[in-house]
């Protein structure tokens, strides 16, 4: 069972809102901070609490004890200056993980410099994820596991309907971790696992491996 956290969320756009609720429905407590108070009191109800407050005010973060949190995340819109001096707090007082928004290249070096943990670019991420899906449109959705290894999901196309596992991936470093069909998930399946409509493959390689895949597909 994952162990209960306490999480801070500077910004409650529609960004940091989303990751406000959905870690607080995932059982953890979230404080979620911003400076607009409408924002505020729509998110009252629905995360552990939500204050306003100016996070651009070096007093702020002392005195909700931030240092206190398992993770913090700056999920600030516009505001380039907040976002830089809300990390820099952050990692002042000693919060573990910091996470934060970046909105361009250069803001991304320079919150890399303040030591942020993870910088998040979503707009960029999501762009990325939308053309890889156009140009594969077999490919479901993937992840990235870091080292350019990834685990990709692909639908089954009629062209693969009758062939096996080690038809597919026979010359390729390519692993078979999942497939699903209707409604149940088959791990570690073997070479020998003969492809039916609409079943979709999880596989785990290097990224080189699976783009020669997708084109022999």
């Amino acid at each position: 069972m994952i162990e209960k956290q306490q999480f801070i969320i500077i910004g409650l756009g529609i960004f940091g809102a989303t990751i406000a609720r959905e870690l607080t429905q995932l059982g953890h407590d979230v404080l979620g901070i911003d400076v607009d108070e409408e924002r505020v009191n729509r998110l009252a109800e629905d995360i552990t609490h939500a204050v306003i407050a100016d996070v651009t005010n070096e007093n702020t973060l002392i005195e909700i004890n931030a240092g206190s949190y398992d993770a913090a995340v700056v999920a600030i819109g516009r505001n380039v200056e907040a976002t830089m001096l809300a990390t820099l707090q952050l990692q002042e007082l000693g919060v573990p993980k910091v996470w934060t928004k970046a909105l361009t290249t250069q803001h991304h070096r320079i919150l890399e410099r303040l030591g942020s943990n993870r910088i998040i670019a979503p707009e960029y991420e999501m762009g990325v994820r939308l053309a890889q899906e156009l140009n594969y449109p077999m490919v479901h959705d993937y992840l990235g596991l870091g080292d350019e290894y990834f685990v990709v999901e692909f639908h089954t196309t009629d062209d693969l309907i009758g062939k096996t596992i080690g038809d597919i991936i026979d010359d390729v470093k390519v692993e078979a971790l999942v497939v699903k069909r209707n409604q149940e998930a088959h791990s570690q399946p073997d070479v020998n696992w003969k492809i039916r409509s609409g079943d979709r493959l999880v596989l785990g390689g290097w990224i080189e491996d699976l783009r020669k895949l997708v084109r022999n597909l």
